[in-house]
């Protein structure tokens, strides 16, 4: 796919999110478990920015980069709670017994899938602007295979304790199962970032790894917005937000635990970028070093 594949793409995708966040604004207000997620406003806003960034991108790179990342920040917490959304989804279309949880507030759904989407596509413009702005390649920073690997820990290690009797932070009445699912999940997550940051991002497992990087990221980065942006929010007055802020810091130190997924979405994002450009960058290393020489 061409760089002008990838922004035709992006400007589609964030006209697409615009004209549904405008949408949803008549809508009636959020209600329910939609209630703590972005502000209606949240989505359109975000995708003005982020077009406003890729259309100046071409002839300001720095402009359209600040407000392209600016963009991508604001799409993801438009997003934010998506992966959670899907769920409630395949049990309403399955029909599958779920009570309250096979509810789904389809305009609020359609908005933040499409704010997912201008998210994803606005970050491969962006990457592209960046990239084109820099005249030499340097180094791929390591800092997403630490990063990811450090904040895996956390959610699984959180449930681990509640499941073993653990009371502090503990929902009120929940009974922790065996978190089989939490901790296999991290534990993929960990797998996909050591190999996007080894030597088999360039071997044959590559095309798999950028998909499960692509989804993972996208997944965390939509879960860790609902917790990190819409706490933010609560303490602003903006929504009902995912916290009980009256529990006080407990209930802090939860939601920062919660929040790992942000970080796990920003390095497993980064990571995902940098095995994508990978080959790209070798190449632009050997020009360098056939011209030096």
């Amino acid at each position: 796919m061409t760089s002008r594949t990838r922004l035709l793409l992006a400007l589609v995708s964030c006209a697409a999110a615009l004209l549904a966040g405008l949408l949803h604004l008549l809508a009636p207000p959020p209600s329910g478990y939609s209630a703590i997620f972005a502000p209606p406003w949240a989505t359109p806003a975000a995708a003005a920015v982020a077009l406003v960034g890729l259309v100046l991108g071409a002839r300001h790179p720095r402009a359209g980069v600040l407000l392209g990342w600016a963009g991508v920040v604001l799409l993801f917490w438009g997003s934010g709670g998506l992966a959670l959304e899907g769920f409630r989804a395949f049990f309403a279309v399955t029909g599958i017994p779920a009570g309250e949880f096979a509810d789904v507030d389809v305009p609020g759904m359609v908005t933040r899938a499409c704010s997912a989407l201008a998210a994803v596509t606005t970050v491969l413009t962006t990457a592209d602007t960046a990239r084109a702005a820099r005249s030499l390649a340097a180094p791929a920073p390591r800092w997403p295979r630490y990063l990811a690997l450090a904040m895996c820990v956390p959610y699984p290690s959180l449930k681990l304790y509640w499941w073993l009797g653990g009371t502090v932070g503990r929902p009120e009445g929940s009974t922790e199962g065996v978190p089989w699912m939490e901790v296999a999940l991290f534990a993929a997550g960990a797998l996909v970032v050591l190999g996007l940051t080894g030597p088999r991002a360039s071997g044959r497992l590559r095309p798999l790894l950028l998909a499960a990087g692509w989804l993972g990221s996208t997944a965390a980065l939509t879960m860790g917005a609902l917790m990190v942006f819409g706490t933010l929010g609560q303490l602003l007055g903006l929504s009902d937000g995912p916290v009980d802020l009256r529990a006080g810091a407990i209930t802090a130190l939860v939601a920062m635990t919660y929040g790992s997924w942000l970080a796990v979405g920003v390095a497993l994002l980064a990571a995902t970028l940098q095995a994508q450009d990978a080959p790209r960058t070798r190449r632009r290393a050997r020009r360098a070093a056939v011209g030096a020489a």
